[in-house]
């Protein structure tokens, strides 16, 4: 879903003109229909349609359409781009005074569209008090700004790691790494061993979230951060973001050489199915929901047999969530609140149906902590993987904004295309890490001058 996370900083109107997955699966919880809530009750005025402009993915919105129809007798409309695309196109059809209902934004775009004008707040809107007061961490952390709440939950995502499980017993090791020494140990055995040519596959591709993500958590997972609380960047000599990248970069380097050279053109999707041909020994840090991909035996042919794993020490890793919004460029409020309640919500009837249709079909996680402890959940996730293991990861995840503050800002953007650029060329050899990071402290403030 996220590998086109090339997401492009998102243009606001000055900067343009310059199914249903069914009651039983929701288990004993609040996520338990509720058929009588705000969201069952008609509005009081009246449209003809609604719409919503969104990023590809499968068929959830036709389906969603359609059930909204049928509830309502209102028609949907949509249109749906790419998601390298979506910001752009959104930002256009806003700029040219086009109605647009609800759309839906990275947590990395998020602050810029509230800044420039595009997100409605919904504190006061009936039935946002339930739902808020239902928000995971993550969700709290990404949809309210300012004091507001901005947004609902698309999906949520934590960074694991994955192992080859035949693999690991092909070296006659018994359990998967608990250290990073470990780690290289187990590859370097692998390579020694000619089991793998390269033990090792990074989620190392340009993006928002893929290379810079892979950074932050192993990062943050060793006890460091990129700024501190007041915003001062945490990149110099011997901190521990640099020294995550020297160890890092030593993994590429022909001393160890460990390390797939497909990372580097891979993210999260593309890293599972290369994964699938059982090359690689690990795989990560990586979003969970990868294994879907893994792990089908329509994709894979090691399906069954790759494994979800958390990260050294304390097991503390990051996570995202995605977001929709009540478009300030509404055509009507009340009609936008109850779409973007489809979209993020409940429907009619009660049920989250898109956040429980997204866990069974895709291994999404959800911005809902009823539907994170429900059997739409453990049901729909067990084909795929260990439910209670990335559950327990689960609990161990901080916002990636934690590790990296400056997703708040406006020059998050062009500082993060930097960070990509360096990065690659540190991975490469072509720079050393201390070069990387002096070239991206002295970024910070080439970037802030850009906006």
């Amino acid at each position: 879903m996220t590998d086109n996370v090339a997401d492009k900083r998102a243009l606001g109107r000055r900067q343009v003109l310059g199914a249903a997955a069914g009651l039983g699966m929701l288990g004993p919880s609040a996520a338990f229909a509720q058929a009588g809530g705000p969201w069952s009750q008609t509005p009081r005025s009246k449209v003809d349609r609604v719409n919503f402009v969104v990023w590809t993915y499968g068929d959830i919105y036709s389906r969603i359409g359609k059930q909204f129809e049928a509830d309502w007798g209102v028609k949907v409309d949509s249109t749906i781009s790419s998601f390298n695309d979506h910001p752009t196109k959104l930002a256009t059809m806003f700029a040219a005074g086009e109605k647009i209902d609800v759309s839906q934004s990275s947590p990395f775009s998020f602050p810029n569209f509230v800044n420039q004008g595009l997100v409605e707040p919904i504190d006061d809107l009936p039935g946002a008090a339930e739902y808020i007061k239902d928000f995971t961490a993550f969700t709290g952390q990404v949809a309210t700004i300012k004091g507001k709440t901005m947004g609902l939950p698309y999906f949520s995502a934590v960074w694991v790691w994955n192992y080859y499980a035949d693999m690991l017993e092909k070296l006659k090791i018994d359990t998967p790494f608990t250290t990073y020494d470990e780690f290289i140990e187990h590859c370097v055995k692998a390579k020694r061993d000619g089991v793998s040519r390269y033990p090792v596959l990074w989620v190392a591709g340009v993006g928002l979230e893929q290379l810079p993500g892979t950074w932050y958590q192993m990062t943050w997972n060793r006890g460091g951060t990129f700024f501190d609380k007041q915003g001062k960047h945490m990149l110099g000599p011997g901190s521990i973001a640099r020294e995550t990248l020297k160890w890092w970069a030593n993994t590429f380097e022909k001393g160890l050489d460990i390390a797939d050279p497909e990372s580097l053109k891979v993210q999260f999707t593309t890293s599972a199915k290369a994964f699938g041909a059982g090359k690689n020994l690990y795989r990560g840090p990586n979003h969970h929901y990868g294994l879907n991909v893994v792990n089908d035996p329509a994709q894979s042919p090691i399906a069954g047999k790759v494994k979800v794993h958390s990260s050294p020490g304390d097991g503390r890793t990051i996570g995202v969530t995605h977001v929709y919004f009540l478009s300030s460029a509404n055509r009507n409020k009340e009609w936008a609140w109850k779409l973007l309640q489809y979209l993020g919500g409940k429907t009619r009837d009660g049920n989250y149906t898109q956040a429980v249709a997204l866990a069974k079909d895709a291994m999404l996680g959800s911005g809902y902590t009823s539907v994170m402890k429900s059997d739409a959940i453990r049901t729909g996730w067990a084909p795929w993987g260990d439910v209670d293991a990335i559950l327990k990861t689960w609990d161990k995840a901080a916002y990636i904004g934690e590790v990296c503050p400056s997703v708040y800002e406006p020059w998050h953007f062009p500082w993060t295309d930097q960070l990509n650029i360096e990065v690659q060329k540190c991975l490469t050899g072509q720079i050393t890490a201390d070069q990387a990071c002096d070239n991206l402290i002295k970024g910070i403030a080439d970037a802030k001058r850009k906006v």
